[in-house]
Protein backbone atom coordinates (compact mmCIF):
# COMPACT_ATOMS: atom_id res chain seq x y z
CA UNK A 1 0.00 0.00 0.00
CA UNK A 2 1.65 3.20 -1.15
CA UNK A 3 0.78 6.74 -0.27
CA UNK A 4 -1.83 8.32 -2.50
CA UNK A 5 -0.59 10.91 -4.93
CA UNK A 6 -1.96 14.41 -4.44
CA UNK A 7 -4.82 15.12 -6.82
CA UNK A 8 -3.96 17.57 -9.56
CA UNK A 9 -0.31 17.84 -8.53
CA UNK A 10 0.94 17.04 -12.00
CA UNK A 11 -1.42 19.23 -13.95
CA UNK A 12 -0.06 22.26 -15.75
CA UNK A 13 -2.03 24.61 -13.54
CA UNK A 14 -3.27 26.47 -16.58
CA UNK A 15 -6.52 28.36 -16.37
CA UNK A 16 -7.97 30.12 -19.41
CA UNK A 17 -7.34 33.85 -19.63
CA UNK A 18 -10.06 36.37 -20.29
CA UNK A 19 -10.67 37.05 -23.97
CA UNK A 20 -8.33 39.69 -25.37
CA UNK A 21 -5.74 39.30 -22.60
CA UNK A 22 -2.07 38.86 -23.43
CA UNK A 23 -0.75 35.30 -23.23
CA UNK A 24 1.16 34.31 -20.12
CA UNK A 25 3.50 31.32 -19.83
CA UNK A 26 4.70 29.63 -16.64
CA UNK A 27 8.44 28.92 -16.72
CA UNK A 28 10.57 26.63 -14.53
CA UNK A 29 13.93 28.41 -14.35
CA UNK A 30 17.21 26.48 -14.42
CA UNK A 31 18.57 28.02 -11.21
CA UNK A 32 19.51 25.40 -8.57
CA UNK A 33 18.64 27.67 -5.63
CA UNK A 34 15.06 28.20 -6.90
CA UNK A 35 12.51 25.42 -6.89
CA UNK A 36 9.52 27.33 -8.20
CA UNK A 37 8.03 28.57 -11.41
CA UNK A 38 7.52 32.14 -12.61
CA UNK A 39 5.02 33.71 -15.00
CA UNK A 40 6.16 35.65 -18.06
CA UNK A 41 4.42 37.43 -20.92
CA UNK A 42 4.57 35.78 -24.34
CA UNK A 43 5.63 38.43 -26.88
CA UNK A 44 3.68 38.43 -30.15
CA UNK A 45 6.92 37.88 -32.10
CA UNK A 46 7.57 34.61 -30.21
CA UNK A 47 3.97 33.38 -29.90
CA UNK A 48 4.35 30.74 -32.63
CA UNK A 49 7.54 29.28 -31.14
CA UNK A 50 6.39 29.08 -27.51
CA UNK A 51 4.95 25.65 -26.79
CA UNK A 52 4.72 23.48 -23.70
CA UNK A 53 8.26 22.28 -22.99
CA UNK A 54 10.02 24.95 -25.07
CA UNK A 55 13.45 26.03 -23.81
CA UNK A 56 13.50 29.80 -23.31
CA UNK A 57 15.66 32.59 -21.89
CA UNK A 58 13.91 34.79 -19.33
CA UNK A 59 14.98 37.81 -17.27
CA UNK A 60 15.45 37.02 -13.58
CA UNK A 61 17.03 39.45 -11.11
CA UNK A 62 19.00 41.39 -13.72
CA UNK A 63 20.24 38.45 -15.78
CA UNK A 64 18.86 36.08 -18.39
CA UNK A 65 18.47 32.47 -17.34
CA UNK A 66 17.44 29.27 -19.09
CA UNK A 67 14.02 27.81 -18.40
CA UNK A 68 11.31 25.47 -19.67
CA UNK A 69 7.73 26.44 -20.41
CA UNK A 70 5.60 24.28 -18.09
CA UNK A 71 2.17 25.85 -18.72
CA UNK A 72 0.59 28.20 -21.24
CA UNK A 73 -2.25 30.69 -20.93
CA UNK A 74 -2.12 30.81 -17.15
CA UNK A 75 -3.76 33.38 -14.92
CA UNK A 76 -1.00 35.45 -13.28
CA UNK A 77 -1.18 36.62 -9.68
CA UNK A 78 -3.34 39.71 -9.22
CA UNK A 79 -1.31 42.90 -9.48
CA UNK A 80 1.83 41.12 -10.72
CA UNK A 81 4.00 43.01 -13.21
CA UNK A 82 5.23 40.46 -15.72
CA UNK A 83 8.30 40.67 -17.92
CA UNK A 84 8.34 39.21 -21.44
CA UNK A 85 10.20 36.05 -22.42
CA UNK A 86 13.48 37.17 -24.00
CA UNK A 87 13.92 34.42 -26.60
CA UNK A 88 13.27 30.81 -27.50
CA UNK A 89 16.45 28.70 -27.66
CA UNK A 90 15.02 25.27 -28.48
CA UNK A 91 12.01 23.00 -28.82
CA UNK A 92 12.60 21.17 -25.53
CA UNK A 93 10.83 18.01 -24.35
CA UNK A 94 7.34 16.99 -25.42
CA UNK A 95 4.37 18.04 -23.27
CA UNK A 96 3.93 14.55 -21.80
CA UNK A 97 7.57 14.52 -20.68
CA UNK A 98 7.10 17.87 -18.94
CA UNK A 99 4.25 16.30 -16.94
CA UNK A 100 6.34 13.19 -16.29
CA UNK A 101 9.18 15.38 -14.97
CA UNK A 102 6.70 17.00 -12.55
CA UNK A 103 5.56 13.59 -11.33
CA UNK A 104 9.15 12.31 -10.98
CA UNK A 105 10.16 15.42 -9.02
CA UNK A 106 7.27 14.82 -6.61
CA UNK A 107 7.88 11.06 -6.39
CA UNK A 108 11.60 11.30 -5.66
CA UNK A 109 11.53 14.67 -3.87
CA UNK A 110 13.69 16.32 -6.51
CA UNK A 111 13.43 19.37 -8.70
CA UNK A 112 11.52 19.37 -11.94
CA UNK A 113 14.38 21.15 -13.68
CA UNK A 114 16.74 18.30 -12.81
CA UNK A 115 14.54 15.93 -14.81
CA UNK A 116 14.00 18.41 -17.64
CA UNK A 117 17.75 18.91 -17.97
Amino acid sequence: MGAAEPAGRFQTGARPLATGAQRVARVAVDVPALDREFDYLVPDALAGAITLGAIVRVPLHGRRVRGWVTALDVEPATGATLQPIAKVTGAGPAADLVELAGWAAWRWAGRRTSFLR
